[in-house]
């Protein structure tokens, strides 16, 4: 998972013990995944968790407390037909198997204390699942698709067939008729060939079934039918490729040849799907329609192939050099080299810009190293002299197989250009294939953000941002929230969001604590001097919660910069309150005595977030992010309204992060929340500059 993203998993979770399954949420907490969560104790409990509108990803299985069994539980899920992949965390014994836990629906058993082994598990099921909803989504919406296209080919003028392996799948009514056929009949498993004239029945069929086979975008074709009386109809079909109810066929679109002009049409149709004359590229939308066809051709298992991604290098500085008119030579004569290199089979379109898309006929790696490796000699061997000026070729191609687990078209070209990133890095002029990303394991992880971290603590790459909080009711108070931003070796930024939930509980975090504390308490005085009740929320990791020198550190650190403690609030995610739950009453405690206020952040996400700081002095609660994903188009607004009001009841005043649009932040204010944060206010920022006047 890469930094930065955030799913949210839903899960069941059989374990007597809470303070075990919190652990359990931990693991993935620090992985990066917004979590929710529900344990079960009895029959009852699963019973009410499935059979409500809520849906779980995930059902994580330590022994299940009497009268659970792993066979009812299993049983109980499989009779109500639910897709929920569960993991058993015990080690296997005589009467528990592994083999036969997997027989009743375990996904994996997993000894307890592996936690990179259930990650990895979690992930894949995980993953897996949301491949099986969004199919199952998609074929709902592929039903009432093709319910609707048969009203429209019903009420179609021109005859029009659907054809596979030969055998006609649709006619509809304007074909029965021309063929003089009584409109109830049904010609569906009827091979086509027997509608045609006997002397072109075995090459008209070999032309389809050829056409069928290569996938080729567009053909035509001239035969007489044979008409229900026996009399001959001339016609042209027009054949493309196409799906009817889920599987690939061609469809042939026939025109009846009596009246004249009926031919012109059917030239002008192949003259619009051929290439440029002048560059040989093809449009953009019929290459879409080209790639579309071969991506069902390789999740159908009739054939590979393969999208590659050409990026001209030299274009930018031949423009910079010598203008606009130059450079569009430039493009147009690499086009030309690149579409005579490629035969017809293989279709190129330009991408805008300095970039090509070529669709190959080829789907194996081989094959494709070996072409690309002849299309770069041939385009980048020698300078190409425009108006007198020799301009070399440099080419960059990243290429993408299509297999039969291929996706949709955007995602294929994503993979494509990240591979033609990939072979600029290299030093261009190369192929470079895409690579799925590997998931490092969890301590590798850890071990390489903690270099990162200690690089940057010692080169001073760091630098603070603040975000406004927002009081909905009028505070007098400005609060910022403070985080800061690591730039790495490359130049890349990371907010410490990212890498936090790995990192906090280790002692490398003490040292970023109070190296933020003192300089965000600088920038504070600084504010506080212009005569604003300016606040700042400071987040701490685990490890200073739990550090006795923490506090009376920070104390003196206040003193000295002369800030009242009044006007400081310290920070605590949900999860180190449930990995420290000993430490953390006392540790804030002893800050509400010194005058601070105390804040939980990334709330939400715990078994039983309300009943895990009813023991607590807080005086804000910070939800975590996920409560706000999809909100402005409805998603997750209930489990939001509830969560707000509940703190509410409780005394507790609620921040709630995330609000990007106007749409997400009135249902907000409706709900009763107190704060709001977001981009929509003010992204985070250097300075301190909110105009609280204006919005607060």
């Amino acid at each position: 998972m890469a930094l930065g993203d955030k799913d949210l998993i839903r899960f069941l979770i059989i374990d007597s013990s809470t303070r075990e399954a919190e652990s359990l949420l931990n693991v993935f907490r620090e992985s990066g995944y917004s979590t929710r969560a529900k344990q079960i104790n009895s029959l009852d409990d699963l019973t009410e968790a499935t059979s409500g509108q809520q849906h779980w990803d995930l059902l994580l299985m330590a022994e299940p407390p009497e009268p659970l069994t792993y066979s009812r539980i299993f049983d109980d899920i499989n009779q109500k037909g639910i897709d929920l992949p569960g993991i058993v965390l015990i080690n296997p014994d005589d009467e528990t198997d592994e083999l036969s836990l997997i027989q009743m629906g375990a996904r994996a058993v997993i000894p307890p204390g592996h936690d990179e082994y259930l990650l990895t598990v979690a992930r894949k099921e995980f993953e897996d699942l949301k491949v099986r909803r969004h199919h199952r989504r998609m074929s709902v919406a592929l039903h009432e698709s093709e319910k609707q296209r048969q009203l429209l080919l019903d009420d179609q003028v021109d005859p029009v067939v659907y054809i596979n392996y030969g055998h006609i799948r649709f006619a509809n009514t304007a074909f029965i008729n021309l063929l003089g056929l009584a409109e109830e009949e049904s010609l569906d498993g009827k091979l086509f060939r027997d509608l045609i004239i006997t002397k072109d029945q075995q090459d008209v069929e070999a032309f389809l079934m050829g056409i069928e086979e290569s996938g080729q975008a567009l053909a035509a074709i001239q035969c007489p039918l044979v008409a229900h009386n026996g009399s001959e109809v001339p016609v042209s079909i027009v054949i493309s490729p196409t799906s009817f109810n889920g599987e690939f066929t061609l469809s042939l679109q026939i025109k009846h040849c009596e009246k004249e002009g009926e031919q012109d049409e059917v030239d002008k149709t192949l003259e619009k799907s051929a290439p440029d004359a002048e560059t040989g590229l093809f449009d953009r939308k019929l290459f879409d329609q080209a790639l579309d066809i071969a991506i069902q051709r390789a999740v159908e298992g009739k054939g590979k192939s393969t999208l590659c991604y050409l990026h001209l290098e030299t274009l930018k500085s031949a423009h910079e050099q010598h203008g606009k008119e130059v450079s569009q030579k430039l493009f147009k004569s690499v086009a030309q080299k690149i579409t005579s290199h490629l035969d017809a089979m293989h279709h190129v379109s330009s991408r805008g810009g300095a970039n090509f898309a070529a669709l190959l006929r080829e789907g194996e790696e081989q094959g494709v190293t070996e072409l690309m490796e002849s299309l770069l000699a041939a385009v980048t061997g020698e300078d190409i002299v425009i108006d007198q000026h020799p301009l070399p070729v440099k080419l960059s191609i990243g290429a993408v197989i299509l297999s039969d687990t291929a996706s949709d078209a955007e995602t294929l070209t994503g993979q494509s250009r990240q591979a033609t990133v990939l072979a600029q890095k290299q030093g261009g002029n190369q192929l470079c294939f895409y690579q799925k990303r590997k998931v490092s394991s969890v301590h590798s992880v850890e071990k390489q953000l903690a270099g990162m971290v200690s690089q940057a603590i010692k080169n001073k790459t760091f630098r603070l941002s603040y975000q406004p909080v927002i009081s909905l009711a009028g505070s007098p108070s400005e609060y910022y929230e403070v985080s800061f931003v690591l730039t790495d070796p490359e130049g890349k930024e990371h907010e410490a969001s990212e890498f936090r939930p790995k990192l906090e509980k280790i002692s490398l975090w003490n040292k970023l604590d109070r190296w933020q504390l003192i300089e965000a308490s600088k920038a504070l005085m600084a504010k506080r001097k212009e005569g604003s009740d300016t606040r700042l929320l400071l987040h701490v990791g685990g490890c200073s919660a739990t550090d006795d020198t923490f506090i009376p550190w920070m104390k003196a650190a206040l003193k000295t910069a002369g800030i009242p403690t009044d006007a400081v609030a310290i920070e605590l995610s949900e999860q180190n309150l449930a990995r420290y739950s000993e430490e953390i009453p006392d540790f804030f405690s002893t800050l509400k005595a010194m005058g601070c206020q105390t804040v939980i952040s990334e709330f939400g996400c715990s078994l039983n977030p309300l009943d895990g700081i009813a023991h607590l002095d807080i005086d804000l609660v910070k939800l975590d992010q996920s409560f706000t994903e999809d909100l402005s188009s409805g998603g997750n607004a209930q489990e939001l309204q509830k969560m707000i009001q509940d703190l509410s009841q409780s005394g507790r005043k609620v921040i709630v992060p995330g609000i990007e649009t106007a749409e997400e932040m009135t249902p907000v204010w409706q709900y009763g929340a107190d704060f709001i944060q977001g981009s929509y206010m003010q992204p985070p920022s250097e300075r301190m500059d909110f105009d609280f006047g204006a919005d607060g």
